[in-house]
């Protein structure tokens, strides 16, 4: 056995010299060193921006749990909440991925989506089970910012949506708030985005959107109108009660149409502004923009007619109410309620002269002439009940050439039309002339009169003789139907004998008539100029004018010689 090798029967440990042995034993925890590093490097080099989110409150919301979203991709959570001082609100604290840092600008917008009932339906029903979460909608992008105020309520339209925003101004809101749809002939292609009251105080100005492509339907004189509002039109044929929709009724609407009668027209660009109409019937009249007044003097009562009621002539509504007041005479104290109507030419077809020019300015020169030509041929105004339910007055133009005129202010500055009592009116006078004479009739003596008549009566039907004039007005009446038969069964017969024989008479002088006729006609033919018969006729009568002179010459002879006869000529 070798001492150096074995000691005592154990093999000794083999020390190695130098940094070898050291590295070995710190060579773990450097490399668990290493790596906790990379995992912190990492870490802080993967994690996203935090931002801060200021909300009316945390409703629904938990700390390391509720997700924020953008297009149902959680790009974050929410790490904690925060109350600040002194405030109402609170500060939502979210960390967003790293990617998604570039949606983080000042055009991005948040809010909470939360299960909500509207007019337009229920939405976040996905959130009942997964809870509430944070939405995002960057927008169209701008500077980096970390500070947001959330809203309050979803926005209506996302910021990818492309389309247009105008500035709808109106007196009143209506029925009409954010969310409420844009429609066009019906189909929806945009919707409202919110309403502010204007800087005047005077007016309501509502943000509409309208997607693309329908912003080619929208040109600089497109006509918007409330769509939502309830339509009630009073004619003779009733109360007419309509909407566009029912879901337009309930969650409000706005449409909009471009009408021909306005012409070409450019599109309109983001931001035109327009005026809201509060309903179809509104915007179509806003058609006639040329108005020319005149004023019609009534001195009945006008109970009935309203400012806006429709001037009609033949049934034609021409124009309308613009104004009814009172006029008093200080020192007389008369009367007389002047309405100003506008005339609407524009409602007027006028058949122009064709060598004029065709342009606004000639048409509405043509259409005044007319009005005026109308006048002079007996135009008057009356008022006239539109509905017997409500009692609605217009008032009603024709032509009444016989009535004479009746001028209350002469040189006014309004053209004056003038006017007609009603006919209800007329029928009152008429009934009241009538009561007046009937009041100066002596109802007395007449009473008397005719009481003493009746009592005459009385005494003839008392004493008989009514029945026995009606016993022989009975008899007469049975002589004149016996006779009436008697004329019918024989009479008749007869008649009817006696006519025919004058039909077959009539036929034969018509037949005689004939012959004569053509006997006639035969004659003159014959006794025609150049015929045979006429010629020896003509010789054979001057033969005989010559035997005649030769007879009477042979008579005169013998009366002047008897004795010739028996003698003989010498």
């Amino acid at each position: 056995m070798t001492e150096g090798n074995n000691s005592g029967g154990y093999e000794q440990p083999v020390i190695k010299s130098g940094y070898a042995g050291l590295f070995a034993i710190w060579l773990i925890p450097l490399l668990a060193l290493v790596i906790a590093g990379w995992l912190v490097f990492k870490s802080v080099y993967d994690k996203g921006p935090e931002i801060s989110i200021t909300l009316p409150s945390a409703k629904g919301m938990e700390a390391g749990k509720t997700p924020l979203k953008y297009r149902d991709v959680v790009i974050g959570v929410v790490d904690r909440i925060v109350i600040p001082d002194e405030q109402d609100q609170v500060d939502v604290i979210v960390s967003v991925n790293k990617e998604s840092r570039k949606y983080l600008t000042d055009t991005a917008r948040f809010w909470v989506v939360a299960p909500a009932i509207g007019l337009e339906g229920i939405s976040g029903l996905d959130t009942l089970l997964s809870g509430s979460y944070l939405e995002i909608d960057p927008g169209a992008g701008g500077e980096a910012a970390y500070e947001f105020e959330g809203l309050e309520n979803p926005p209506v339209i996302s910021s990818t949506v492309p389309g247009r925003e105008y500035l709808l101004r109106t007196g009143s809101l209506g029925n009409i708030q954010r969310g409420s749809p844009v429609i066009y002939r019906g189909l929806q292609v945009g919707k409202v985005l919110g309403h502010r009251l204007a800087l005047n105080n005077q007016s309501i100005e509502i943000i509409a959107f309208v997607e693309d492509p329908y912003t080619n339907l929208v040109t600089t004189k497109t006509r918007f109108w409330d769509a939502g509002a309830v339509n009630v039109r009073v004619s003779t044929s009733g109360v007419d009660i309509g909407a566009s929709s029912f879901s337009a009724l309930l969650s409000g609407a706005i449409e909009f149409a471009s009408l021909r009668s306005d012409g070409p027209a450019g599109i309109a660009e983001s931001g035109q502004e327009f005026y809201l109409f509060t309903g179809r019937s509104a915007m179509e009249e806003a058609r006639y923009t040329h108005r020319v007044p005149f004023v019609l003097y009534f001195d009945g009562s006008v109970s009935g007619l309203e400012v806006g009621a429709p001037v009609e002539f033949k049934g034609i509504q021409i124009g309308t109410v613009r104004d009814i007041s009172l006029q008093l005479e200080h020192n007389s104290g008369e009367y007389a309620i002047p309405v100003v109507i506008n005339i609407e030419p524009q409602r007027i077809r006028v058949k122009a002269d064709p060598t004029l020019p065709n342009d606004p300015a000639t048409s509405q020169n043509a259409r005044r002439r007319a009005l005026e030509s109308l006048i002079k041929r007996g135009l008057r105004a009356r008022l006239k009940s539109n509905n017997f339910l409500t009692g609605q007055l217009i008032v009603d133009l024709d032509l009444f050439p016989e009535r004479e005129a009746r001028y209350y202010a002469e040189g006014s500055d309004i053209p004056e039309i003038p006017t007609l009592p009603t006919e209800l009116e007329e029928i009152t006078t008429s009934l009241t002339k009538l009561i007046e004479k009937v009041e100066k009739m002596p109802i007395d003596r007449l009473s008397i009169s005719l009481t003493e008549t009746a009592e005459g009566l009385q005494e003839i039907i008392t004493e008989g003789q009514i029945t026995e004039t009606i016993k022989e007005i009975r008899g007469v009446a049975k002589s004149v139907t016996s006779i009436i038969g008697k004329v019918d069964k024989e009479t008749l017969p007869r008649i009817n004998e006696a006519v025919d024989d004058g039909r077959k008479t009539l036929a034969e002088i018509d037949k005689t008539l004939n012959n004569a006729s053509t006997l006639f006609k035969t004659a003159d033919n014959t006794l025609a100029d150049g015929s045979p018969l006429k010629y020896d006729l003509s010789i054979m009568l001057r033969e005989l004018a010559a035997a005649s002179r030769s007879v009477r010459n042979l008579a005169e002879f013998l009366e002047r010689n008897p004795s010739s006869l028996l003698s003989g000529k010498k």
